[in-house]
Protein backbone atom coordinates (compact mmCIF):
# COMPACT_ATOMS: atom_id res chain seq x y z
CA UNK A 1 0.00 0.00 0.00
CA UNK A 2 2.92 2.70 0.63
CA UNK A 3 5.46 0.96 -1.60
CA UNK A 4 4.65 4.59 -3.90
CA UNK A 5 6.69 6.37 -0.73
CA UNK A 6 9.51 3.85 -0.59
CA UNK A 7 10.99 4.40 -3.98
CA UNK A 8 11.89 8.16 -2.83
CA UNK A 9 13.39 7.73 0.38
CA UNK A 10 17.21 6.86 -0.70
CA UNK A 11 17.81 10.53 -0.67
CA UNK A 12 16.22 11.89 2.10
CA UNK A 13 17.97 13.51 4.79
CA UNK A 14 17.21 12.30 8.68
CA UNK A 15 14.42 14.67 9.52
CA UNK A 16 12.90 14.03 6.16
CA UNK A 17 13.34 10.11 6.72
CA UNK A 18 11.46 10.19 9.86
CA UNK A 19 8.31 12.01 8.61
CA UNK A 20 8.36 9.18 5.37
CA UNK A 21 8.95 6.63 7.64
CA UNK A 22 6.48 7.68 10.45
CA UNK A 23 3.89 8.55 7.29
CA UNK A 24 4.48 4.95 6.41
CA UNK A 25 3.89 3.95 9.83
CA UNK A 26 0.44 5.80 10.55
CA UNK A 27 -1.16 4.68 7.21
CA UNK A 28 -0.19 0.86 7.75
CA UNK A 29 -1.43 1.27 11.08
CA UNK A 30 -4.65 2.91 9.95
CA UNK A 31 -5.35 1.31 6.91
CA UNK A 32 -7.77 3.90 5.69
CA UNK A 33 -10.36 2.48 3.33
CA UNK A 34 -10.68 5.86 1.63
CA UNK A 35 -7.08 6.30 0.88
CA UNK A 36 -6.35 6.19 -3.01
CA UNK A 37 -2.50 4.81 -3.18
CA UNK A 38 -2.65 5.11 -7.04
CA UNK A 39 -3.41 8.80 -7.14
CA UNK A 40 -1.08 8.98 -3.97
CA UNK A 41 2.58 10.40 -4.33
CA UNK A 42 5.71 11.02 -2.82
CA UNK A 43 8.50 13.55 -4.41
CA UNK A 44 11.98 13.64 -3.76
CA UNK A 45 14.13 16.64 -5.24
CA UNK A 46 16.41 19.73 -4.13
CA UNK A 47 13.59 21.71 -2.94
CA UNK A 48 12.86 18.61 0.04
CA UNK A 49 10.81 15.93 0.41
CA UNK A 50 6.48 15.85 -1.12
CA UNK A 51 3.95 13.56 -0.01
CA UNK A 52 -0.26 13.79 -1.41
CA UNK A 53 -2.30 11.43 0.43
CA UNK A 54 -5.02 11.79 -2.02
CA UNK A 55 -8.58 10.64 -0.91
CA UNK A 56 -10.37 8.22 -2.90
CA UNK A 57 -13.62 10.19 -3.55
CA UNK A 58 -13.33 13.64 -2.20
CA UNK A 59 -10.60 15.98 -3.81
CA UNK A 60 -10.74 18.06 -1.04
CA UNK A 61 -9.64 16.03 1.41
CA UNK A 62 -6.03 15.11 0.08
CA UNK A 63 -3.74 15.70 2.68
CA UNK A 64 -0.08 17.11 1.30
CA UNK A 65 3.22 17.11 3.63
CA UNK A 66 6.03 18.64 2.49
CA UNK A 67 8.85 17.96 4.81
CA UNK A 68 12.01 20.64 3.60
CA UNK A 69 14.66 19.18 5.49
CA UNK A 70 15.57 21.94 7.37
CA UNK A 71 13.93 21.86 10.34
CA UNK A 72 10.12 22.57 9.24
CA UNK A 73 7.43 20.59 7.62
CA UNK A 74 4.41 21.91 5.89
CA UNK A 75 0.94 19.73 6.68
CA UNK A 76 -2.22 21.16 4.16
CA UNK A 77 -5.48 20.46 4.31
CA UNK A 78 -8.50 21.55 2.25
CA UNK A 79 -7.76 25.52 2.66
CA UNK A 80 -5.82 25.44 5.47
CA UNK A 81 -2.06 24.54 6.21
CA UNK A 82 -0.01 23.85 9.30
CA UNK A 83 3.77 24.55 10.30
CA UNK A 84 5.71 22.34 12.70
CA UNK A 85 9.24 23.46 13.09
CA UNK A 86 12.34 21.98 15.02
CA UNK A 87 12.40 24.86 17.50
CA UNK A 88 8.20 24.55 18.38
CA UNK A 89 8.97 22.04 21.66
CA UNK A 90 12.13 24.54 22.54
CA UNK A 91 10.14 27.64 22.46
CA UNK A 92 6.72 26.00 24.46
CA UNK A 93 4.19 25.71 21.63
CA UNK A 94 1.59 22.87 22.58
CA UNK A 95 -0.22 20.85 20.17
CA UNK A 96 -3.62 19.91 20.96
CA UNK A 97 -2.43 16.10 19.78
CA UNK A 98 -0.25 14.45 22.27
CA UNK A 99 3.50 14.98 20.55
CA UNK A 100 7.07 15.52 21.59
CA UNK A 101 8.78 17.45 18.91
CA UNK A 102 7.76 18.76 15.30
CA UNK A 103 7.92 15.36 13.64
CA UNK A 104 5.38 13.51 15.85
CA UNK A 105 3.15 16.39 15.86
CA UNK A 106 3.24 16.29 11.90
CA UNK A 107 2.11 12.63 12.23
CA UNK A 108 -0.42 13.01 14.93
CA UNK A 109 -1.82 15.73 12.67
CA UNK A 110 -1.76 13.22 9.81
CA UNK A 111 -3.55 10.67 11.66
CA UNK A 112 -5.99 12.85 12.82
CA UNK A 113 -6.62 13.91 9.58
CA UNK A 114 -7.24 10.18 8.04
CA UNK A 115 -9.22 9.49 11.24
CA UNK A 116 -12.11 12.33 11.15
CA UNK A 117 -10.67 13.90 14.12
CA UNK A 118 -9.73 17.17 12.59
CA UNK A 119 -12.93 19.29 11.02
CA UNK A 120 -12.20 22.37 8.95
CA UNK A 121 -14.77 25.42 8.97
CA UNK A 122 -14.41 27.86 5.63
CA UNK A 123 -15.87 31.77 5.13
CA UNK A 124 -15.95 32.37 1.90
CA UNK A 125 -14.94 36.78 2.10
CA UNK A 126 -14.83 39.04 -0.92
CA UNK A 127 -11.08 39.72 -0.09
CA UNK A 128 -10.25 36.03 0.75
CA UNK A 129 -11.13 32.82 2.68
CA UNK A 130 -11.21 32.60 6.57
CA UNK A 131 -10.39 29.46 8.17
CA UNK A 132 -10.90 27.91 11.54
CA UNK A 133 -9.56 24.44 12.19
CA UNK A 134 -10.63 22.19 15.11
CA UNK A 135 -9.56 18.96 16.71
CA UNK A 136 -12.36 16.64 17.94
CA UNK A 137 -10.99 15.34 21.33
CA UNK A 138 -11.94 11.90 22.81
CA UNK A 139 -14.90 13.38 24.48
CA UNK A 140 -16.02 14.74 20.70
CA UNK A 141 -15.71 18.03 21.45
CA UNK A 142 -14.21 20.10 18.72
CA UNK A 143 -11.51 22.15 20.18
CA UNK A 144 -10.37 25.08 18.39
CA UNK A 145 -6.37 25.04 17.56
CA UNK A 146 -5.79 27.08 13.74
CA UNK A 147 -6.90 30.15 12.43
CA UNK A 148 -6.53 31.04 9.63
CA UNK A 149 -6.99 33.84 6.48
CA UNK A 150 -5.74 33.70 2.83
CA UNK A 151 -5.94 37.05 1.52
CA UNK A 152 -7.04 37.89 -2.18
CA UNK A 153 -9.81 38.60 -4.58
CA UNK A 154 -12.64 36.02 -3.92
CA UNK A 155 -16.03 36.26 -5.75
CA UNK A 156 -18.81 34.85 -3.23
CA UNK A 157 -19.78 35.17 0.23
CA UNK A 158 -20.68 32.81 2.88
CA UNK A 159 -22.48 33.79 6.08
CA UNK A 160 -22.17 30.17 7.31
CA UNK A 161 -19.30 28.40 6.94
CA UNK A 162 -18.59 25.05 5.14
CA UNK A 163 -17.74 22.12 7.30
CA UNK A 164 -15.34 19.73 6.31
CA UNK A 165 -15.01 17.11 8.65
CA UNK A 166 -11.82 15.10 7.22
CA UNK A 167 -11.79 11.56 7.24
CA UNK A 168 -10.49 8.59 5.15
CA UNK A 169 -11.53 5.59 7.57
CA UNK A 170 -15.35 5.46 6.52
CA UNK A 171 -16.14 2.87 3.45
CA UNK A 172 -19.24 4.66 2.60
CA UNK A 173 -19.66 5.88 -0.72
CA UNK A 174 -18.75 9.30 -2.21
CA UNK A 175 -21.24 12.58 -1.51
Amino acid sequence: MTAWIHEVTGSLNAEQRAVADGLVAEVERLDPAQLDAGASSAVADENGFHITLAHRHRPEFNIVVDAGGHGEVVVSYGHEHETFRSEDAEVGRVWPFPSEDHVQATLALVGSLLTGRVELHVWKRLLGVKTRSYWINEDGQPELFLRGFNGGPFFGWSRTPQTYRFDFMEAASPQ
